[in-house]
């Protein structure tokens, strides 16, 4: 089921919001956003639905003219946003969690400089931190170098959900999201394919975001840890290139263990990882070129991780 509201011509920017069993935190989201963009004709809002309820959704959007809403009647995970990405019509396209509250006012026009500023730039990952936390966050620093200042913008190789931008054309030619993800790492397999086809990630503190990590919606925590546990298996497996794909694998384990706080099904992750080699129609190994990995180390990366 989809509601698309007429679209003007000039149609710059489309916001795309993936919901799912947050009806009163995508309220506060959309209020949060409308403060900024309310009443913009030259931004499009694009909610998915992953609800299986019938429920329209489409009044939450009444502040914003140009909007779409996309029911799939089931919870399809995170690859439903590429509905969102064939449906856009802006040059540039926002990503947006439904638990995200944007901080940056003028985030739209901060987006459009940077692009324009750099035709080879195909994403832009943000300055994002998760309410009550005081620890620093390394699953929330887009880099291999956990000490990076922040403080300061900086090429990088990898983008971290929550609010990230995009160059339309850029996600167009990746193909988007894989369905091979339910939920878990699959910013990280995007980020490979968009850096082997020659794009750039820039990481900017200049917008801020503040992500609730709602628990609506969220399965148990040693169930989540384990499938994003599998999905760096397949994401190493699929793009890493030799001999880094091994030491991924066998180092990645202890980390995420330690990070989940033995909270993960080791064991499980590896059988769901060899499910997945026997799986028909799984996508072929295609590590990333040597170009791809010069960027990465350009960018004061480890390949490896």
């Amino acid at each position: 089921m989809t509601h698309p509201e007429t679209l003007p011509d000039k149609v710059r920017f489309s916001i795309v919001i993936l919901t799912y069993a947050r009806d009163a935190v995508l309220a506060q989201t959309l209020e949060r956003l409308a403060s900024h963009i309310g009443g913009r004709t030259d931004c499009e809002l694009i909610l998915i639905d992953n609800n299986t309820d019938a429920v329209d959704r489409s009044d939450q959007l009444a502040p914003f003219p140009v909007r779409q809403v996309v029911w799939n009647g089931a919870n399809k995970g995170v690859v439903a946003r590429n509905q969102g990405f064939a449906a856009a019509k802006g040059e540039f396209v926002v990503l947006l969690d439904d638990d995200v509250f944007v901080e940056t006012p003028d985030m739209l026009e901060r987006f459009a400089a940077l692009f324009e500023e750099d035709p080879a730039l195909g994403a832009i990952t943000v300055r994002k931190y998760v309410r009550g936390e005081t620890r620093r966050r390394v699953d929330l620093i887009p880099h291999t170098d956990k000490s990076i200042d922040l403080t300061r913008s900086f090429l990088t190789f990898r983008f971290v959900g929550g609010c990230v931008g995009f160059r339309l054309r850029a996600l167009r030619e990746t193909g988007g999201f894989l369905p091979d993800f339910f939920y878990g790492l699959e910013e990280i397999e995007l980020s490979y394919r968009l850096i082997d086809l020659g794009w750039k990630i820039l990481y900017t503190p200049d917008i801020v975001c503040e992500e609730l990590e709602h628990p609506s919606g969220r399965r148990p925590k040693r169930d989540v840890q384990t499938d994003r546990l599998a999905n760096k298996f397949i994401i190493s497996f699929l793009r890493m290139p030799q001999p880094y794909v091994w030491i991924n694998m066998i180092a990645f384990v202890p980390y995420a263990y330690l990070f989940a706080r033995g909270e993960m099904d080791v064991a499980g992750a590896i059988r769901q990882f060899r499910a997945w080699l026997k799986k028909p129609g799984r996508p072929e190994r295609r590590p990333i070129g040597s170009r791809a990995v010069r960027y990465i180390r350009s960018c004061g990366g480890a390949v490896w991780r």
